[in-house]
């Protein structure tokens, strides 16, 4: 699956500083248009589902379909 371009992993860090070695955070930065909604959804979906190759479409089509429900559109 292709990543979004506005979505990466940060180490993580405590508010006292402290790191913790092996962890990640996703950090995501605010869509500009619809498709990078979508883009950045779908991809959280496929890091939630423990990065499975080959599903890409159906994470485009949950993403797609959670985002218009939510913005109270339909599939066009």
């Amino acid at each position: 699956m292709p990543r979004a371009t506005s979505v990466r992993s940060k180490k993580a860090y405590t508010t006292d500083g402290n790191n913790h070695t092996g962890s990640s955070v996703t950090v995501i930065s605010a869509p500009r248009s619809l498709e990078d909604e979508i883009r950045t959804r779908a991809y959280l979906l496929y890091e939630q589902e423990g990065r499975q190759d080959g599903r890409d479409h159906e994470y485009w089509l949950r993403a797609e379909s959670e985002i218009l429900q939510r913005l109270g559109q339909r599939r066009g």
